[in-house]
């Protein structure tokens, strides 16, 4: 009687082996090495055998499975001595041995454990990364030879070379503002990086209708007038014609001439070398050319070699942290709900962002970048105010409320909701 007490502790020994080793399975790889990294930081014990495991995750997974496999069949094996020492040696004991063994291991030896590891992968893979890397040392000869014969089907090779690609991050930045670390502003940042890179300068320009301009000939007095009625800092100077950009002139220049002589000057003589890029520049790369060249204007140009805007550092800073207004700007949102299912939109708002803000599905193309653009395509003449741009497709109409000569500036959105069939069109059809 004692040798089957010995044989149920042993049975009970090997379900809770076999709980450990599938908890730690889940928990080291759930853990991330972002997260084990902190951990090293923060000198957590048990943090450098983590560290050491998740370095080779080929020789942790073959640790774990061979001391899961093995306390697995030894639980089976005792098991079955034990029912056949109550039941004999029939195929009722093999039975109930099979039946019992499975149970028990499915609830305790798999589900449970990998549920608390899952939930507490941090503390579970802190406490028993040690035991692991123990264990990994004392199979290291079985480790070498499932490793030669396994070869390039390495069991745990894709595990050993995943990279994480850029859209998990951003779900994981997506996850943690819905669970509340990280606020939406954070996550709306967090999201304008990844994006940084692919956009483009005439993403953020300001284009050249917009630009204040002046003409090399005009006197600082002129200038200072400009600069104190605008609020800007810098203006573009063109020669003979607009597209022929001459120079920059900073007010400072402006300010101090004046200064010094006590009378107005040509400001020709006060102007600073322009930087020239094309439109199709990335801002990242733009960005590390105005500091290396310590300028904070740059002249964009199209193909053809066209003047068409300028793009300053602000313009770059604010796709990552939003708009930056000073005293001389006044906030003007680019899309504002007015009522349900009616907005006003920014007639130079692109249709991409409308569509992303709004979640609907305006056409893109290459002829045109913004809402005003598709509206004048659509229309296919010179707009005016009260001008409508009917999708119905998208279920949506545009109205022109706002213009500025032959420009758009404003325009109504009011999404449409196509009338339900009748009964009669739906038995038709």
């Amino acid at each position: 009687m004692i040798e089957y007490y010995l044989y149920i502790i042993i049975f009970i020994l090997c379900l809770i082996l076999s709980g450990f080793f599938s908890g730690s399975e889940v928990a080291l790889f759930s853990i991330t090495r972002a997260k084990v990294r902190t951990l090293v930081n923060e000198k957590e014990p048990g943090s450098e055998a983590l560290a050491t495991l998740k370095k080779n995750p080929d020789r942790f997974l073959i640790t774990i499975l061979i001391g899961n496999n093995i306390v697995n069949i030894l639980a089976a094996s005792v098991a079955t001595a034990v029912a056949i020492g109550f039941l004999g040696e029939t195929g009722i004991a093999v039975t109930v041995s099979t039946i019992i063994v499975v149970l028990l291991l499915l609830v305790f030896g798999e589900i449970w454990p990998k549920m608390y590891a899952s939930r507490n992968a941090t503390s579970f893979s802190l406490r028993f990364s040690p035991i692991i890397l123990f264990l990994s040392r004392i199979f290291s000869p079985v480790i070498f030879i499932f490793n030669k014969i396994a070869g390039k089907m390495t069991m745990a090779g894709a595990f050993a070379h995943h990279m994480i690609t850029e859209e998990e991050i951003k779900e994981w930045i997506d996850v943690g503002q819905e669970e509340g670390t990280i606020e939406k502003d954070e996550q709306e940042m967090l999201h304008s990086v990844f994006e940084f890179s692919d956009t483009r300068v005439r993403e953020v320009m300001t284009p050249r209708i917009d630009v204040v301009m002046l003409e090399d000939t005009s006197s600082s007095d002129e200038a200072l007038e400009i600069f104190k009625n605008t609020g800007f800092s810098r203006l573009p100077i063109w020669h003979g014609n607009i597209d022929t950009i001459k120079g920059i002139l900073n007010v400072k220049d402006a300010i101090f001439s004046v200064l010094e002589t006590h009378e107005s000057i040509p400001i020709v003589e006060l102007l600073s070398e322009p930087l020239f890029v094309p439109e199709t520049k990335n801002i990242d790369d733009l960005l590390r050319e105005l500091r290396a060249k310590k300028t904070h204007m740059a002249i964009v140009l199209d193909e053809y070699g066209s003047f068409v805007g300028i793009v300053t550092v602000e313009d770059i800073l604010e796709e990552l942290v939003g708009d930056i207004l000073d005293e001389f700007d006044t906030e003007e949102h680019e899309l504002v709900r007015v009522a349900e299912d009616v907005y006003s939109v920014d007639a130079r708002m692109w249709v991409e962002d409308l569509n992303k803000h709004l979640d609907l599905h305006l056409p893109t193309s290459e002829t045109y970048e913004t809402i005003a653009g598709l509206v004048i395509e659509r229309l296919g003449n010179i707009p005016r105010i009260g001008d409508v741009c009917d999708l119905t497709e998208e279920g949506v109409r545009l109205v022109i409320i706002q213009m500025t000569g032959k420009r758009i500036n404003r325009l109504k959105l009011i999404r449409i909701h196509p009338p339900e069939p009748s009964d009669e069109q739906e038995m038709t059809g």
